[in-house]
């Protein structure tokens, strides 16, 4: 961990509250141009990541990279991590591959170890309500890309409403064209709705803590016309040091 893994960021106090107040937040990221460079070229790089070899119900592309963080005054410090654990959710809250090692492969260390991407995890992490100076985090970072032909849209796993078991995800938009669908809804834990959107910016993003709402992602299908859609994001779950999903 070397001296540039330092990351200042200042005090985002509303998405602090909406976190304590009602479990997420739509607030927009705040963009330099390092973090408008990284937000292109993962755009770019979507269109090279394998496909999901694990998941049957559309054709759908994903990679992942971890990295490791700590809040410290005045910021953030977020550093890579060699970790390759396959990726594992319990069955408890994804029903269609939980309990499954699942691998990916990571996106070049030139693009996930960019100053972009760790400004981006550090702006999120530190107005987090768990983020004290001190705390170290494990980020898990996904790009995925769901794409549609006539016929055969593209859905999430598991479909529908759900949690990920995750502590804090944080989403943004790489980029949409030619889709329909692709719709987030999020309800709180009586599944009472809470918003719905569409995201089209790039960059556009929202963060929620996942034991206090539910979640879901409506299919990505192509608009009447067209022969192919895409909509390409990336997520980072952050998670504290020794926590652990509810079992």
């Amino acid at each position: 961990m070397g001296q540039d893994s330092f990351i200042p960021v200042g005090t985002n106090a509303r998405s602090r509250n909406d976190l304590v107040d009602r479990g997420f937040s739509r607030q927009p990221l705040r963009v330099d141009v390092d973090i408008a460079r990284t937000l292109e070229e993962l755009a770019h790089a979507a269109w090279s990541i394998p496909k999901d070899k694990y998941y049957d119900g559309g054709d759908r592309y994903r990679s992942l990279n971890r990295l490791r963080a700590e809040i410290v005054e005045g910021g953030v410090k977020v550093w890579s991590s060699e970790e390759s654990a396959p990726y594992v959710q319990l069955e408890k809250y994804n029903t269609t591959l939980g309990g499954q090692q699942r691998e990916y492969a990571p996106l070049p260390p030139a693009i996930a170890d960019s100053i972009g991407v760790r400004k981006m995890i550090a702006y999120h992490l530190h107005y987090l309500p768990l983020s004290a100076v001190g705390t170290r985090y494990l980020v898990n970072m996904h790009t995925i890309r769901f794409t549609a032909t006539p016929g055969r849209p593209c859905d999430t796993s598991p479909p529908g409403l759900h949690k990920d078991g995750e502590k804090y995800i944080a989403t943004h938009l790489l980029a949409r064209c030619g889709a329909h669908g692709g719709e987030v809804i999020i309800t709180d834990n009586e599944k009472h709705e809470m918003d719905r959107f569409t995201m089209r910016e790039s960059g556009e993003c929202y963060v929620f803590d996942d034991d206090r709402i539910w979640h879901m992602l409506t299919p990505v299908a192509v608009l009447e016309g067209n022969q192919y859609a895409y909509r390409d994001t990336l997520a980072f779950d952050l998670l504290p040091e020794g926590w652990e999903p509810v079992k």
